[in-house]
């Protein structure tokens, strides 16, 4: 999924690059009222889209506050729609942990907005996806959604096992005791080399 987000992505931004350099070319006319082309599904998320393109420019209090207003808006067109909703809660939680952590936020936030816009835009504009198709989707944006917040909240987590409580608190016990035991020996080596150094003194 992360993959295909990507590719998503990068195909789009080098649309822009290539509307950005054509300004000096003539524009087209327009279609005769009867030949416009119908309207399409994906129109409600254009400005989301764009809103999350310029987070690889640049992510700006503005920019991600515009992206918020715009996730509460396509709440109500979408309010019919369950699967829908949940993207779009996923897509304003990880909004709201950007705008609070900014620089500091974890370096995958992005790539999951990016990731879960497109399974959104999938889910309102593909004819192909059956309804079965759209919630394995959906499940599994909330697996990585679920797996990036236990990273955030806990960085060691992805990296360490998990160990039962019961024996992570015999090894800690057992390390403890391993310690006293150190120290013991410590204790014990100083006393001996003092008595020692002692002795000589006293001859």
């Amino acid at each position: 999924m992360n993959e295909k987000a990507n590719d998503t992505f990068a195909f789009d931004l080098e649309n822009r690059l290539d509307d950005f350099f054509s300004d000096s070319l003539p524009a087209p006319e327009a279609a005769p009222a009867n030949e416009q082309e119908p309207e399409r599904a994906d129109i409600p998320l254009k400005d989301l889209k764009s809103s999350i393109l310029s987070m690889d420019w640049e992510i700006t209090d503005d920019g991600l506050g515009s992206f918020l207003e715009q996730i509460e808006g396509l709440k109500e067109h979408f309010i019919d729609n369950k699967i829908c909703q949940k993207y779009l809660k996923i897509l304003h939680s990880l909004g709201k942990y950007l705008r609070s952590r900014k620089s500091k936020a974890h370096p995958e936030t992005t790539k999951r907005i990016m990731a879960v816009y497109s399974a959104l835009e999938e889910t309102v504009t593909s004819d192909e996806l059956s309804q079965d198709d759209k919630e394995k989707m959906l499940r599994e944006e909330i697996v990585q959604f679920q797996q990036l917040k236990s990273q955030i909240v806990n960085p060691k987590s992805s990296s360490s096992p998990k160990v039962p409580q019961g024996v992570k608190q015999a090894t800690s016990m057992d390390e403890v005791i391993k310690a006293i035991d150190a120290l013991k020996a410590t204790i014990t080596s100083e006393l001996t080399a003092i008595r020692q150094e002692l002795k000589q003194l006293s001859k």
